[in-house]
This record gives C-alpha cells, structure tokens and sequence, in this order.
C-alpha cells in the first residue's frame, strides 16, 4: 500500500513549537464537552480549520488535559485513499487503540459479537470472506458498535477522536452519523477534525456535516489562522530566543497565520533572518496544484506571476485561452482552493501567499521571464486592464523580473514618485534601489531616464531614512558625497554632510559634529542660502539634544534670520523656528518657548506643510510633557500621529509621536492604553533611539504593576540599544534611573549606589531636570529602603559611603532647575527621601511632598508620597488622618493597577489596623467592612499604635531589632531558648512578616519599639 503523502506525513519534519499557542478559547470549549461528558451526557465537537491551522495539536492538548482526568482516549485517521477503499479505516483504528488500553474490559464488551463486529475490530476477529450481506448486518454492525461504546463508557469517561474526516470513506460517515444521533447515555466524547478549505458543494462529507449542524449535541469549533502576537509566541518558542520584530512580521506576512506554515518557516531561519522557502514546505506547497488538470496548472502559472491578486481582464490578456477554457480552468482552481475570487469580484488571488511564491519559483527561469513580458506588454498595450492607481507599480514589477533593464529603468522611476506622491516611502526606498541596480545594467541611463546617478542617490537617502534603512541611507549618502565636488558645488556637499550627520546621530552610530562641522565650513563666506540656514538650524537642535546654551539660541536664531532672509522655505523656518521653542524653554523660559512653537504652527499651517507641522506637534508634546502639562501633551501627540498615519511617516515621525504620546498617558496613569500604543512601536521597527524610548516606557509601566520579568526583559532590549557608540542625554539619564528602579526593586542595593555614584562623577548637562530629577529621586528612595532594612550596615565605613553619595545627590539637586510644578514636586519629594534615607523624615516632610504632588496631574506619585505620608503619621500616634492619606493612596493604586502600592497600602493597614477604602480590616478584625478612611476601634488594653503585641513580645521585638539570636534573647530575658523562638514566630506572625529582617524593618518604620 503506498504511503498518503498528506500533511501530517510532513509535519514530523518541521521544528514542532514546544508551547501550545493561541487555542485556549478552543481548548475551553472541549473542556466543557469533556465535563459534560463526565456528567454521563454524551457529546460531538467537531473542530472545523484549514490544513495546518493546528487541529492535530489542539487534539493532543486536549488529549493530555482528558487523560490528566481519568479519561480514556483514543483517535483514528481517515486515509487520503479516493473512492471507497479501505470502510471504516479510522474507526478500527480507533478501537485498536481502545484495545491496548482497556483489553480485558473490551474484550468482555464484544464477548460472542467478535466476528460481526470484525468490520470495524478487525484486530479481534477475521473479516468474513463473503462480506455483509446486507442492510440488515450493517444496521446490526452499527447497534453493536454503539452498545460496545456505550458499555465501555459506564466506568470510565471515553474520549474518541477521528481526524480529517474530509477523508472519510462512506461506511465511515454512515457509522458516525448513526453513532451521533443515537447516543443517548454513557460519558462518551467523539471529536472529529476536518479541512474546512477541502470542503466544497460537492463533497460527500458536506451532507452529513448539514445534518449534525441540527443536532443539540454537537458542537463546531471553526480554527481561524493564528494573529502575528500568537505567531511571535510561537516562534519564541520553536527558537528559544526573542524573535525580532521584523522577523516576527516577515514570518507573519508569509504564513499568513498558518501555525504549520510558521513551524516550517522557522525551520528557514539563519542568524536572525528568513531564508527562502525550505525543499519540505515548497513540496508541500505544490501537491494540490500538481493534482490539478493541465490547463488550469497553467493558468495557475500565469496568475502566481501576475502579483499577490490579479484581475480578470488582465489574466484573459496574459492566459492565452478563449473564455470558455478560462472560466474552465478557473473553476477548477477554485474549487480546489488554490484560487480564490477577491473581495470586489474582480480578480484572484491564491488562497495562500506561500503557495503563490512555491508556484512561481517552480517555473523554470526562461518559463518566468517570458510570462513577466506577456504581463509587461499586456499593460502597456491596454493599461485599462488595471486600476490607473496599480498601472505604474505593476508595470515597473512586470519588466524589472523580465530582466529588461532598459524598459524596466525608466518604469521603476515613474513608480517610486508614485509611491512618493501617496507617502508610500518604504516602497518608494525598495524601487530607488531597483532603479541603483538598473542603474548599471543601461548603456546611457542619464539619456534614458533625464537624471544623473547623483541625483538618484540623493533621492534615495529620505525614503531610506523614514525606512529606518540607516545602513543603506548612509551608503547611498557616501557615495553621493563621492560624486560631488565641495569646490564646484559646495551647497550640494554641505547639504550632503549635514544629512549623513543627522543619519549617523539618529542611528546611534555618533553624534554628527564632525560632519556639521564640515559642512559649515565649505559655507562660511558664501552669500546667505537655504544650505546655510538648515546646517545651522542642525547644529543648534544637536546642542539643544546634548548640552545647551544661549550660544545655541544665539546659533538658531541666525539661522532663521538667513532663512527669512533666502524666502521662500517656510518648512525650514517652522523647523528652526521649533528648534527655538526647545532652547528656550530647557533653558528656563518656558513660555518664550511655547511661543515660538506657536509660531512654528501657524507657519506650517500657512504653507501647508503636513510633514512639518507633525514634526513640530511631535516636538511639543515632548517638551509639554517636560513641564508637567501632560493632557496638553496626549493632545498633541495625538493630532501629530494622525499626521503621520495619513502621510505614511508612522515608522518614522510617527514613531516618535507615539513614543511622546505614550509617555504622556503613562504621567497620566492612563497605562493600558500607553501600553497598547507602545506596541504599535515595536510594530513599525524604527530608529534606535525611539525603540530605547518605547522600551524604557514599557518597563516603567511593568515596575509600577509588579512585573518584575516584564521590567528585566524590557530593561535588556533597552541596555542592548544604549550599547550603541553614541546615546543621546534624554534617553541615557531616563535608561540610568531605571536600571536603579529595577536594582531597588529586587534589593540589589549595591548596584543601586554603584550606578548612581557613576552618574554623579559629573555635571549633569543643562535642560535636561525633566530626566535628571526622577534618577535623584529614586536613588534615594533606594538609599531610604537600606536604612530600614534591619542588618544593612549602619555604621563604618558604610555610614561614610552613605553620608557621601547622599550629599552627592544633594548637590545635583541644588545645580538643577525648578521651571515648573512637576520640577518643584520632584525637589520636594527628594528632600523628604533623603531625610528618611537619613532617619529624619518627619510628618512635615510627607505633607510637604503630597502638597507638591497634587499640583500636579501624576496620579502615581501622588499616591507613592500618600502612602510614605501615612506611615509617618501612624509612626506619629495620628491614626485617623493616616486612614484618610493610606485610604486615597489605595483607591489611587487601584485604580491604576499598581499591584506593589496596593499590597503595600493594605499590608500597612493591616498591620496597623486601620480600615481603608473598601473595608480592609484589620487582622482578628470581624471583617465586616467599616467607613472609608477610619480608624478601627482598638479592644480595651491593647497599644493604640501598631499590631496587637503582649508586653513580652515587645521586648523580643526589640532584641530582634538589634540583631539578637534566640540564645542571646533568652539570656536577656531569662527564658528558655524554645520559648524565645515561641515568641518570634508570634511575633512574624502578627507582623505578617516572613523573616527576621523584614520584623526589624517594620517596627523601625512602625516606631513599635523604642528607638533607643
């Protein structure tokens, strides 16, 4: 018998995912049949997908999870055989396997009935030589086998599957109709899987799937393809490693979501990057066109050469047939599902990319060129055989993979300003490249095209960089430079220079000084010019990004004044003008600044500038988000990102506008969607510095949650990007303070003070407080944590480490700007955190810092120093205002969905017995819930300020704060070592405490022992 090649004959091949993805809606669903089915309701779920999609491995899963209750299971294939060979193949299958499991109880349920039953157990019994007789042995045969079921399911839940029914053979399909509609007791599962794309009108399997669709008992599961999210987890997995955003998109675009499709495709990956199509998968891929009839095998050609879908009239044209054979063949790839009609009835596309890819690589190179000629000459003889929008774009494709240089040159070109003119600048950059290649293949392209190869490279460098191409930018960008002479043209070198400083600054490569300082040297002496004006107005933004200074304003404003002066360049005045805005306000004039982005507005507005006017949005919402205004912020990141989604600069300008957008709603404590349009970064891939930015978001947001894996992760990609040669402030300082959040976090106090003594060698550079203050403030808080912790070194020489780095930061602080609320909040807040890293933190402190806090609109921070606030005041004998302050720091928190300041602010009440909002009682309390905010009543003769300790536990608690061992305790005490351990235990009970420390840490912060 030969061997089915059917898809699971392939699939022991591809690297199979070692964790299940993106079935678990599906995976409940069975589960509840299987329940039911426990329950002694017999049951049908029928699981419904295309080949691959991932039915035999949601089946194994359910299978580990049925047999991981009791149950039993067995399955059984159908065999991709034709006609009617092989009757009731899948279920002796299945019953064979039944037979391995459950013998004896078998055994005893078919006892006298072996040899009719042997149609479907030919294992137990031989087939009768003469066959069944008739309707009447069939109908027996079928009443046996569902008495044989149902008395195998009294005991015991049975689970018995048959996969790809589609191939079912007729007495097959009869039995299970019968089996289906006849169960009526018994924990009995059947589950069937089918190839939902290999069902058509005519199939034999689609009748009885109308019938069961009437039956209360089955249920469908239809198995849709697998989102890009779930093909990321999928190739995580098959990896071992994190997947590149690309990869994860190139790998989703070509599977299309096919879990088996991803498999396969992973199996093509090298270092990182996809491959062609692995020898598997390609065969794979061509079985069913090979099973087509000749005539429509060759159309089938012909369309996978005429693109991703391909019109009706345009494939007439090319297919060479008369109607009649067209609609012929058409029919039958259709029917076949490898054609399928596009959603405007107006053409094909195949019903999975990959198999159109397969198609076309299978053509022998001649066979493809001569086709891509016929689309070619097609089109240019009749162009209304497409849209006038795809003319171009399918014209250039058609004659560049027909190798005809000289026709496909100039085609190519008229395609990328196309693609220009629609802001399609990544398909734009890919056709320039085509044409560079082109460029080569033509005897005189400057004749041909009207352009010279400087011109070209020149085109290439912006479509390159919104791209985020940098590699390909930069080249083009030196080879242009290459091509010009400074002395002849030097506006043209200057501006050359200028945009591969700009390149190697956003790539992370350097900071382009050295090319702006070239460039400005081949202008000095010339008469004013645009050049001039746009290289200056670089260098003042750069120092405006590193360090800067009024000689920076002073630089910028001369280059509006030559902007104004040349006319007749608004863009450049809106950017320089943007430039300005920035200085100014970093440099303590806040609403200078935001004058001159006004102004910046109203220019690109006037000139009609769309680019523009979202660099400048993009730019404001950065530097409103620096002074506190973060709804104004959001506002403007919003209307920049609807700029740049409809100008197709999202992987670019837009990316940035994200990443100010997102930083805004996380201010906000709006972090579900910040995190949702933080995602959309990671989608478009773009430069460096705005992935870092993403990424640094990312883990502030999974700190404040209490994912502690999520920060780390983040935190790594982030490390990965700052690793570059060359890092920009703005993003280096936020990286800084992160990194101490996570350290603190963990307890890796050390690294704390290592990081930050690192960044306090020197100045911080000028207009950055907005990054600066967050880092100061959180290394103090790290050094605040150590002082409580109880066997942290106090004194020698850590004290002296300690008292050092402290006035370290306090000397930052005082070189820092305080511009406006939120700046003067993070000094307030700092003063307070460095009085408790120096045990001096008093109620004052705390108030001060909420009183600062709520100036602003940083729900976060508020609810942090609310919670510090509260703890001073129960320190302070004040309970009921620390109710009020701990009850509105846990509505914050839970509402934002801060995890730690939520288990933080409950623990505290607990542990203090305050109620807070929603009732959180104290421990040994009723439970019932009490008024928000209050102070609970305290059972006569028990200590009003803390946990409800014996007089006796007082004093361990304080031998314990000390640092004694429970030998040395019951020395002082003069009790027996077993009683001191006793009264610990109590003790880190009651405290709600799982170790000795945390004990010692508590009644310091708690005050519940004498200080002394």
């Amino acid at each position: 018998m030969p061997v089915p090649h059917g898809m699971l004959d392939l699939v022991s091949t591809a690297a199979v995912s070692p964790v299940f993805v993106g079935r678990l809606p599906e995976l409940s669903h069975l589960a509840d049949a299987l329940r039911a089915a426990d329950a002694g309701t017999p049951g049908v779920v029928l699981i419904a997908g295309e080949a691959g999609v991932g039915k035999t491995r949601l089946l194994q899963e359910f299978f580990d999870q049925a047999e991981g209750t009791g149950a039993v299971t067995a399955v059984g294939g159908c065999l991709e055989l034709g006609a009617e060979g092989l009757p009731f193949a899948p279920v002796s299958a299945a019953m064979r396997a039944l037979t391995d499991v459950l013998g004896p109880e078998l055994a005893e349920a078919v006892a006298g009935r072996e040899q009719d039953l042997a149609w479907v157990m030919p294992h137990l019994a031989p087939v009768p030589s003469g066959g069944a007789s008739g309707d009447y042995d069939r109908a027996r045969l079928f009443e046996l086998m569902l008495r044989v079921l149902e008395r195998l399911g009294e005991d015991r839940t049975l689970v018995v599957a048959f996969e790809d029914l589609h191939w079912a053979d007729a007495s097959t399909r009869e039995l299970l109709s019968f089996l289906i509609r006849s169960m009526r007791r018994g924990r009995i599962l059947i589950v069937g899987t089918y190839r939902a794309d290999a069902i058509d009108r005519r199939h034999p399997l689609r009748p009885l799937l109308v019938e069961l669709d009437r039956i209360r008992t089955v249920r469908r599961l239809d198995l849709g393809r697998l989102t890009r999210a779930q093909v990321g987890d999928q190739l995580r997995g098959i990896l071992g490693e994190e997947p590149s955003r690309r990869l994860v998109r190139q790998i989703f675009q070509k599977s299309e979501g096919n879990a088996f499709f991803v498999e396969e495709l992973a199996c093509s990956v090298r270092c990182g990057r996809l491959t062609e199509l692995s020898d598997t998968l390609r065969d794979l891929l061509l079985i069913r066109v090979e099973d087509l009839p000749d005539a429509t095998q060759s159309v089938v050609r012909v369309a996978a050469v005429g693109g991703s879908t391909v019109g009706h009239p345009l494939l007439a044209e090319v297919a060479g047939m008369d109607n009649t054979q067209l609609d012929d063949a058409l029919r039958s790839a259709v029917s076949m599902h490898v054609l399928v009609p596009t959603k405007d009835g107006e053409g094909y596309q195949f019903r999975h990319a990959l198999v159109r890819e397969a198609v076309r690589d299978d053509l022998l190179p001649g066979e493809r060129m001569r086709m891509y000629v016929r689309y070619a000459e097609g089109l240019e003889k009749r162009p209304d055989l497409v849209p006038c929008d795809e003319y171009s774009s399918r014209l250039a494709m058609y004659w560049y993979h027909a190798g005809r240089a000289t026709e496909a040159l100039p085609a190519v070109l008229a395609a990328a300003e196309t693609a220009r003119s629609r802001y399609a600048f990544g398909e734009q950059f890919r056709l320039l490249e085509r044409a560079l290649e082109l460029w080569e293949q033509v005897p005189e392209p400057e004749l041909l095209t009207g352009m010279t190869l400087l011109d070209l490279l020149t085109a290439a460098i912006a479509p390159a960089r919104f791209d985020t191409a940098y590699d390909r930018a930069l080249a083009f960008c030196r080879q242009a430079l290459d091509l010009v002479d400074p002395e002849q043209d030097p506006r043209r070198a200057a501006s050359l220079w200028a945009i591969r400083a700009g390149l190697l600054r956003n790539s992370n490569r350097a900071s382009g000084l050295v090319e702006l300082q070239k460039a400005e040297a081949l202008l000095v002496g010339l008469p004013p010019s645009i050049e001039h004006a746009r290289v200056l107005g670089q260098i003042a933004r750069d120092e405006m990004l590193d360090h800067p200074t009024e000689q920076s304003i002073a630089t910028a404003r001369e280059a509006l004044a030559i902007a104004k002066s040349v006319g007749r360049h608004p863009a450049d005045e809106a950017t320089i003008l943007k430039t300005l805005g920035c200085l100014v306000v970093s440099l303590g004039r806040p609403e200078e600044g935001l004058a001159y982005f006004e102004e910046a507005r109203a220019i690109a507005a006037r000139a009609s500038e769309p680019d523009i006017m979202c660099l400048v949005l993009s730019n404001l919402a950065s530097v409103l988000e620096g002074l506190g205004r973060h709804r104004e912020a959001v506002e403007a990141g919003r209307e920049s990102l609807a700029i740049a989604r409809e100008r197709g600069l999202v992987r670019g300008l837009g990316s940035f506008s994200i990443g100010n957008l997102a930083e805004a709603l996380v201010s906000l404590g709006e972090w579900t969607e910040a995190a949702a349009v933080l995602d959309e970064v990671f989608d478009y891939d773009p430069k460096p510095e705005t992935v870092g930015h993403a990424y640094r978001l990312v883990v502030e947001i999974a700190l404040a949650r209490g994912d502690i894996a999520a920060a780390n992760a983040a935190l790594e990609r982030a490390r990965e990007i700052a690793g570059s040669t060359y890092i920009e402030p703005q993003f280096l300082i936020p990286l800084r303070m992160l990194e101490v959040s996570v350290a603190r976090r963990v307890g890796r106090l050390a690294d704390v003070r290592e990081l930050i003594r690192l960044e306090l060698r020197g100045a911080f550079p000028a207009g950055h407080q907005r990054y600066v203050w967050p880092l100061l403030l959180e290394a103090a808080r790290a050094e605040g944590d150590a002082t409580e912790l109880a066997g942290y070194p106090r004194g020698g020489a850590e004290l002296k480490a300690r008292q050092e780095v402290l006035k370290r930061m306090r000397t930052a602080a005082l070189a820092l700007a305080q511009d406006c609320d939120l700046d003067t909040a993070h000094a307030v807040n700092l003063r307070a955190e460095l009085a408790r890293a120096e045990g001096e933190a008093t109620v004052e402190h705390w108030e001060e810092a909420v009183a600062a806090w709520e100036l602003t609109s940083k729900p976060y921070a508020l609810a942090r120093v609310r919670s510090r606030l509260a703890t001073a005041l129960i320190a302070a004998g004040d309970r009921p205002r620390a109710a009020e302050q701990l009850s509105l720091a846990h509505a914050a928190a839970v509402a934002l969905g801060a995890r730690p300041l939520t288990e933080e602010t409950e623990l505290l009440a607990r542990r203090a017995r305050l109620v807070i909002d929603g009732g959180t009682p104290a421990p040994g309390g009723s439970g019932a819930p009490a008024a928000a905010g209050r102070a609970e009543a305290v059972p006569t003769g028990e200590p009003q300020d803390g946990p409800a300790l014996t007089p006796r536990e007082r004093d361990v608690l304080r031998l314990v704060v000390d640092g004694r061992s429970n030998r040395q305790i019951a020395e002082e005490l003069f009790i027996s070592v077993k009683t001191a351990s006793v009264h610990v235990s109590n003790i880190l009970g009651k405290l709600e405490v799982s170790s000795r420390g945390e004990a010692a840490a508590l009644a310091h912060r708690l005050q519940l022992v004498d200080s002394a």
